[in-house]
């Protein structure tokens, strides 16, 4: 059990942090005019359509849940309310990911604090990678060797490749890798090219207030237009 615990915490340690993220793409904007709006525009609709439900048949004393009972899928006709908002700028429609980038004020910001995040990031992968070739190195080594000095050389790998793996983190950028992959995942939004309209109430309102802060800085002074029809 211990050789286990040994040969799985370098596996740990690896997903504690890694490399830099790359640039995120860059997203096609329209052309910004000073004065010019973002309309949002919502539209509510109810249909009615098959829905999947389920029912669980238990034995006696077994409750729902229980591995005894029998699930049983089945399909329902019943209203179902969805609300779809799109955006447009200039007149012309936006995707979702040039609707983000447009209305973060700070999105330029955070691109250059993605930068400032992957450089220090890059100063950890000295300690890094030496501190995994340690533990690594030492659980073969210990492996091959066996006995009380194979012992001793995997438990020695694996401590002094945990503290230059540690440093790395700590004084050498490491953390900044983790923060960095976090802004990345934000900053790109390349899936969102895709996304010409949105499903459901809650981004129908979260982009009428982004329109709406965008357009006051911006716009004409009027507020983002939100038509919702039932």
């Amino acid at each position: 059990m211990k050789m286990i615990y040994v040969f799985a915490l370098p596996i740990s340690l690896i997903a504690c942090y890694g490399a830099a993220p790359p640039k995120p793409p860059q997203i096609p904007l329209p052309q910004i005019a000073e004065g010019t709006p973002i309309e949002v525009h919502s539209e509510t609709n109810t249909t009615i359509e098959a829905v999947d439900k389920q029912a669980s048949t238990c034995p006696a004393g077994h409750a729902e849940g229980d591995p005894a009972c029998v699930i049983t899928h089945y399909t329902e006709n019943e209203p179902v309310t969805r609300t779809t908002t799109t955006a447009s700028y200039g007149g012309q429609p936006i995707n979702f990911a040039q609707f983000k980038v447009i209305t973060d004020p700070k999105w330029n910001d955070k691109l250059g604090e993605l930068d400032d995040l992957s450089t220090k990031c890059h100063r950890a992968n000295i300690p890094r990678y030496a501190g995994m070739g340690l533990m690594l190195g030492g659980l073969v080594t210990g492996l091959v060797v066996g006995g009380s000095a194979g012992q001793a050389i995997l438990y020695g790998g694996v401590g002094l490749g945990g503290a230059s793996y540690a440093l790395g983190y700590f004084a050498f950028g490491g953390r900044d890798c983790v923060e960095a992959r976090e802004l990345y995942n934000y900053l790109n939004v390349q899936e969102e090219t895709a996304w010409n309209s949105v499903q459901g109430a809650d981004y129908a309102t979260q982009m009428k207030a982004l329109a709406d802060q965008f357009n006051a800085a911006h716009g004409p002074g009027r507020r983002a237009s939100l038509d919702m029809r039932q």
